[in-house]
């Protein structure tokens, strides 16, 4: 009978140990290592009590730890299209599509208001669908361009400081807040790296990490004691 609960116990640990494993270093995640440690050593010790409810445990953790990575996952998907249809309407802009086509410009610039609504309100199925749906109205505006040539994209002047910075995809040297504060465009100080935060982490992937960002994310910079900003990098 022990030699059978052992064995139960252990497909239980096993379990939790499989379904516990994430993309991100999460608390549910490190309880679930953790009680799958703890189940472990009971088992060895011939407490299968205290193993199963251990086991128990783990397993819970797990499975918050996988919805948990599953939300993540969907909201960097949902911003990065919602990134790409910022991107798609700003060339409709540079097109002058909004006289061009009205109707269809209102309907995608209307469906991306919405869609930021959604990832706010992190309904990111619904956000990811809507963004992608900017994109493919915003698709034939591309088409209707022909070769009309658009208007250069406003780039700041050597000194000038930003008023907003995309993220850039540099695998060498990560962009992260710290550095881009550090940036003599931006603030040339990067212990000010807490105001870009302050500013737009309700843009985040995870509002309440810093540290995710994510290429093609555009930063808003504020200005901190009235100095003039203007352009994007």
């Amino acid at each position: 009978m022990k030699k059978f609960a052992g064995v139960f116990l252990l497909t239980l640990v096993c379990a939790a140990g499989v379904f516990a494993q994430s993309l991100q270093d999460n608390e549910f995640y490190k309880k679930s290592v953790e009680f799958t440690r703890l189940a472990e050593q009971a088992l060895e010790a011939g407490d299968y009590d205290a193993a199963r409810d251990y086991a128990l445990k783990a397993q819970e953790n797990a499975a918050l730890s996988k919805n948990y990575i599953d939300e993540m996952v969907a909201a960097y998907r949902a911003r990065t299209a919602l990134n790409a249809a910022r991107a798609r309407i700003g060339l409709a802009d540079r097109y002058n599509m909004k006289t061009r086509n009205p109707d269809v410009y209102n309907s995608a610039t209307a469906l991306y208001k919405k869609a930021e609504g959604e990832f706010t309100a992190r309904d990111y199925a619904q956000s990811l669908a809507d963004a992608r749906q900017v994109l493919e109205l915003l698709k034939e505006f591309e088409a209707a361009a022909g070769t009309a040539a658009p208007a250069p994209a406003p780039t700041p002047t050597p000194g000038q400081r930003i008023s907003r910075y995309v993220v850039k995809l540099n695998p060498a040297l990560r962009d992260c807040l710290w550095r881009i504060a550090g940036f003599d465009f931006v603030y040339g100080d990067s212990t000010k790296w807490r105001f870009i935060y302050d500013e737009n982490k309700s843009s985040f992937p995870q509002p309440e990490n810093p540290e995710l960002i994510v290429p093609g994310q555009v930063l808003k910079i504020p200005s901190l004691s009235g100095e003039a900003r203007s352009g994007e990098r």
